[in-house]
């Protein structure tokens, strides 16, 4: 009753309006409903139903959140009838919720209550709380389910909101599912789109697990698994290999081909039945040979494999036949594309009879010829017959002789080759005597063709006649002209002559056959004579050299040529009795022309070691001096000065004529042009001068109208006879012919000293300070090479014919090189010490002369590089110009005396052999020894 008249006097008092004594009695209303006070509740509910009372809001916000804290239903209902919504927090959420009003209320920072509401005991409120996280979306949808996903409440009422779940909560989802197979969670989920990565995420599980909810949901879905092999598989599942399987991925087959998936399985024959192109070839390359899966199915493919694997499968079949890999490669028409099985490869199904006009694709119908238990030899003898050629008849009756394989199919089809002599051979080798005797029965066919095939034939044709017994052999080996047959005759082949004519007691035939071999051979023939010697005295003697030769004594001579035979021999030295500027041999006869310092030439015989000619009455000392042949001698004077004239005389016979004068200054150099006489000079006043053979015209250029300088001169020559070049040396290199049609130049650093041809366009240059290069014209300018040095130079010269270049050092030694390499081919030393002042090599190449300052030229025979050579050919090879060479060579005292004993017996050979020879005069020797010579 108190509590009504308290009531009623609060409600008295609100009804007063808006004074000062209200808001007072309203404060103190809040304050006991605060308190739990019901019946100041109750006054602020009426409040809260009178929208234009000032306290409405005030009244509403206090109702709802006594509720929200007491939950009691009155206070629920008033909040329901009133709307009531508190101000803040959870009480604010709550009283939203049970009005219906969460959705427009609920922020993003209210996302830490969503459990506590979904988990409300109050119906409404949880039913607000579901309907707004079905309904929620954009960033405060993600937000709910980073709050909820582990609520199982909040995460099924936003699993029920068709919108897309935050990235990372929805994969979460869907790994949860791939990992429990949850049903209810994979209806939730199928609501939602796929993304890629979750469509990887079910192709690598299904993969992985085989399940079969996973495989239909990847059949479903379509989805690829992104890594290998998962990848791989769903492809294969999905039957989408044709588009998507890459080369790289080529290693997978054979597991795709025995997948326990028969689907799988399935699709991937299918698809290597069929493959083309680069995958094909990927295939191919992964294949691991016969009896695989992979293998077989690519067999079916009706396209052929990459060249590499084709011919591989020819080489299979070549080696070890089958119908079935036959059938394949058959059906494919490929051949081998190269390799060793590509001809029998076109044999087997090449169709174009041209093809076998090429000598490759004959050999090869002939190799398949021969394969007897091979079905390629059916398929080879069909086509040799179709081909009807003779030409192939006679190379497989070749073959034949050598290839036992082959006779069979000769003898079957009674083949032979169209010559008779080569017929002849293919009966005895291929075992057909009947044949053999009939078309030759005095053996002279035998023996034409014995000497006209291979070492490896006559073997074979030796073996077959020693089989046969009855056969000349030595007629067969030798034929009717024994001599020629020497050279190519082999060291069995000379026994067994040998020892036949032993038999035969023939001993002049054999004392012949005994000096045309090699000294060294003949010698160990000796001792198959018994009581027999040459009738001729001279004959006598050499074959008494001959018995008494020890060939232990020949064998040691034979190992010291091989190891230590020098390439030069010192020959004699010549002292002249004043200064010698300049010597030039004879390109025709061994003589030497020189050019004194006191205004005198003359030639020396070197053969006699004696002064032949000498010219004198010169205006200047004879700086150069060139012998150009057929008597005649190129003298050219030189002065000191520059204003003086000098002469270029021909002297031959006693006559002098002058050829050219300059208008000042020297003849620096002469060079020979040609081999009938024509030369070439330079002038210090800056002239070449060019002069035709016999005396004939003399022409001169300056140096400047094929490029050189004003100012410059040619401090010397050099000339390549045979391609008409000449080298001129100046400040600037300059090669030019002639002619002068074309000239080229390249700078020097320092002038060249000494310059000379290797071969046309080659040149090796050398500066006094021992640097030696080699220039080279490449068609377009000159060019340098190889470099090398050689302390203090004292003289250069080239041998073309034997390919050297050969180099002084001023001490005198002689140093021998490989002309277009510089590689050392040996070294001639001296010990004398005396400065060299230049070399001079002979046209011929055979002698080489060396001056020294103080006067002494000494001469050195090249040819006895030779000796080596010469003495291990047949003598029936050899020529008077050997014997030349022989001699100087033993009359050195540098030879060993066990090489010498075997040069006096191959001399005292050639001696006897030549001694009738009206060419015995190309055995030039020069006079040995040292003797003086005055000018």
């Amino acid at each position: 009753m108190a509590g009504e008249k308290k009531r009623e006097r609060w409600t008295l008092r609100l009804a007063e309006g808006n004074g000062l004594r209200a808001r007072w009695a309203m404060r103190r209303l809040f304050r006991a409903g605060a308190k739990g006070d019901q019946s100041a509740r109750e006054v602020i509910a009426l409040v809260a139903h009178r929208p234009e009372h000032r306290q409405y809001g005030e009244a509403k916000q206090a109702l709802a959140a006594w509720w929200a804290e007491t939950r009691d239903p009155w206070l629920r209902q008033t909040v329901i009838d009133t709307g009531a919504i508190a101000p803040e927090g959870l009480p604010r959420l709550l009283s939203a919720a049970l009005n219906r009003q969460l959705t427009s209320c609920f922020t993003s920072a209210d996302t830490v209550y969503a459990v506590q509401l979904i988990s409300d005991s109050d119906p409404h409120v949880r039913a607000s709380t579901v309907h707004l996280l079905g309904t929620v979306d954009g960033l405060l949808h993600k937000e709910l389910w980073r709050v909820g996903f582990e609520h199982p409440e909040l995460r099924e009422a936003l699993l029920a909101n068709p919108e897309l779940p935050a990235e990372a909560e929805y994969k979460a989802l869907w790994f949860e599912y791939l990992n429990t197979l949850d049903p209810d969670l994979h209806s939730a989920l199928r609501r939602w789109p796929l993304t890629d990565d979750i469509k990887q995420a079910i192709g690598a599980r299904w993969a992985a697990t085989r399940r079969p909810e996973l495989r239909t949901l990847v059949q479903e879905t379509e989805a690829v698994a992104s890594e290998n092999p998962a990848r791989l598989l769903t492809l294969a599942l999905l039957d989408r290999l044709a588009e998507n399987w890459r080369t790289e991925e080529a290693t997978f087959a054979d597991a795709l081909l025995n997948d326990s998936d028969q689907e799988v399985k399935a699709h991937a024959t299918a698809y290597c039945r069929k493959a083309d192109g680069e995958m094909l070839a990927a295939l191919w390359g992964v294949e691991r040979g016969s009896g695989s899966p992979l293998r077989a199915l690519l067999l079916q493919n009706p396209a052929p494999p990459p060249h590499r694997k084709l011919n591989s499968l020819w080489a299979t079949w070549i080696k070890r036949p089958s119908d079935e890999l036959w059938e394949v490669l058959a059906g494919w028409g490929r051949p081998a594309a190269s390799g060793k099985y590509e001809p029998l490869s076109v044999v087997a199904i090449g169709t174009d009879p041209i093809l076998f006009q090429q000598e490759g694709y004959r050999r090869a119908l002939i190799e398949a010829l021969a394969m007897r238990e091979h079905p390629i030899s059916e398929i080879a003898v069909g086509k040799f017959h179709a081909l009807r050629d003779q030409t192939l008849v006679d190379m497989v009756c070749e073959a034949a002789q050598s290839n036992a394989d082959l006779v069979p199919f000769c003898k079957e089809h009674r083949l032979a080759p169209k010559d008779p002599v080569k017929r002849v051979v293919f009966f005895l080798l291929t075992g057909q005597p009947e044949q053999h005797h009939g078309m030759d029965p005095d053996g002279s066919l035998l023996s034409l063709a014995y000497a006209s095939v291979s070492q490896e034939d006559r073997i074979r044709v030796r073996q077959a006649m020693l089989a046969a017994g009855e056969l000349d052999l030595v007629r067969v080996i030798v034929g009717d002209d024994r001599r020629a047959q020497i050279q190519n005759m082999t060291s069995g082949e000379i026994r067994y002559l040998a020892e036949q004519l032993a038999h035969r007691k023939e001993w002049a035939n054999l004392w012949t056959l005994v000096q045309d071999l090699p000294i060294g051979v003949g010698i160990r023939l000796m001792r198959l004579f018994e009581g027999w010697a040459p009738r001729d005295e001279d004959g006598r003697r050499v074959y008494e050299l001959f018995r008494e030769a020890d060939p232990a004594e020949i064998e040691a001579a034979y190992k010291r040529l091989d190891k230590n035979w020098p390439l030069a021999l010192h020959q004699a030295t010549i002292h002249f009795h004043g200064r010698v500027n300049d010597v030039s041999f004879a390109s025709d006869a061994p003589l030497l022309a020189v050019a004194g310092g006191k205004q005198v030439a003359g030639v020396i015989d070197l053969s006699a070691a004696r002064l032949v000619e000498r010219y004198g009455g010169f205006r200047s000392s004879v700086g150069r001096v060139l012998h150009v042949g057929r008597g005649a001698v190129i003298a050219a004077e030189r002065t000191s000065g520059l204003r003086r004239r000098c002469r270029i005389v021909r002297c031959a016979e006693g006559d002098v004529r002058t050829l050219y004068e300059t208008k000042g200054g020297s003849v620096t150099s002469l060079a020979l042009t040609s081999d009938d006489g024509a030369f070439a000079a330079g002038t210090r006043s800056g002239r070449l001068v060019t002069a035709a053979p016999l005396g004939g015209p003399v022409t001169s250029q300056p140096v400047t109208a094929f490029g050189l300088r004003e100012g410059d001169w040619p401090r010397s020559i050099a000339a390549h006879r045979r391609a008409g070049q000449i080298a001129v040396l100046g400040r600037w290199l300059c090669l030019t012919d002639p002619s002068w049609l074309w000239s080229v130049l390249a700078r020097v650093d320092r002038v060249i000293a000494r310059a000379d041809f290797i071969a046309a366009g080659t040149l090796v240059c050398a500066e006094q300070s021992g640097t030696i290069r080699i220039v080279r014209f490449n068609g377009r300018q000159l060019g340098q090479a190889t470099e090398m040095r050689v302390d203090g130079l004292g003289g250069l010269a080239t041998s073309p014919e034997s390919d050297r270049l050969v180099v002084a050092d001023l001490s005198g030694d002689l140093h021998f090189f490989k002309s277009e390499t510089f590689e050392p081919d040996g070294t001639y030393r001296t010990d004398d010490g005396e400065r060299a002042t230049g070399i001079t090599i002979s046209p011929s190449g055979d002698f080489l002369a060396m001056g020294h300052d103080g006067g002494r030229t000494d001469l050195f025979d090249l040819r006895v590089s030779e000796v080596p050579d010469i003495s291990l050919k047949p003598m029936v090879n050899l020529v008077p110009r050997h014997l030349g060479i022989v001699d100087s060579a033993r009359k050195s005292h540098e030879v060993h005396p066990e090489v010498r004993k075997l040069l006096e017996l191959l001399h005292t050979c050639l001696e006897y052999r030549f001694r009738f020879d009206i060419e015995i005069g190309d055995a030039v020797a020069l006079s040995a020894g040292e003797y003086d010579i005055s000018l």
